[in-house]
């Protein structure tokens, strides 16, 4: 079974990596295609672990563009996972997102998902996790209340390698993860707006309680509703993630 799901970890990377490499030549070919946007993002991640099965959690966040200040997006996303087993994983939420644009059109989305994780490979210091789940988005822009719909499934294949113990609680590690989003009833006439994005960083495990990263992430996207996805995004993360035993 590790084996089987090694391979399929292996092929999932390649092509993964593959097809974000022929968006990241196209883009190069192109003279047009030179936009850079630099972001920050900060999120914060609570979780209540309410048994060894059952455990509730979610993000809050905010990210903007940098060079220019004219974007700002705030962000709820309560959650909840089961734990069939340490293999596999059910996952269901609600995100609640607030897109400021000075420029354009504010938004605001509904963002009900379900999704399934598998937690193979696995080893004693780098193990992986897919997730693929299955969005469905309620977009409304503020200027007049007008409603859209649309599907969208996504693919995450993420992982971690520990790279320096001082205990079982208290380590240094890199996270990294390829994801790729594919939507399905194109509805949304969105001005941002990616397929991919991969993202790797640094990350300390505090305690039992907090943990902490830095990570880089890139990504393509674009500024106008008709245009392609022109622009590539740099986006620089801080991750504060907390948990809550509360069984």
């Amino acid at each position: 079974m590790k084996n089987q799901c090694f391979g399929i970890t292996i092929l999932s990377c390649i092509l993964l990596i593959l097809s974000l490499s022929e968006e990241v030549v196209s883009q190069s070919n192109t003279a047009d295609n030179k936009m850079v946007n630099h972001q920050f993002w900060l999120d914060f991640y609570p979780h209540f672990y309410v048994s060894d099965k059952l455990e509730y959690y979610g993000d809050s966040g905010y990210r903007t563009i940098l060079q220019e200040n004219i974007w700002h997006r705030i962000s709820v996303r309560p959650s909840i996972r089961y734990h069939f087993n340490k293999n596999w994983e059910m996952h269901g939420g609600i995100g609640f997102f607030y897109i400021f644009n000075k420029s354009k059109t504010s938004r605001f989305e509904i963002t009900p998902w379900q999704g399934i994780q598998l937690n193979l490979p696995r080893w004693a210091n780098l193990r992986f996790k897919h997730l693929v789940r299955i969005e469905e988005r309620i977009s409304f822009l503020t200027i007049n209340w007008s409603s859209s719909l649309a599907l969208r499934l996504r693919y995450k294949l993420s992982g971690r390698l520990d790279i320096y113990k001082i205990s079982s609680e208290i380590f240094w590690f890199i996270p990294f993860y390829i994801e790729m989003f594919f939507p399905v009833g194109d509805e949304i006439k969105e001005f941002f707006r990616n397929r991919g994005r991969v993202g790797f960083g640094v990350g300390y495990n505090a305690s039992r309680i907090w943990r902490f990263s830095f990570n880089f992430n890139w990504q393509r996207s674009r500024t106008v509703v008709d245009e392609d996805l022109s622009v590539s995004d740099y986006a620089y993360q801080i991750k504060i993630r907390k948990y809550i035993n509360l069984e």
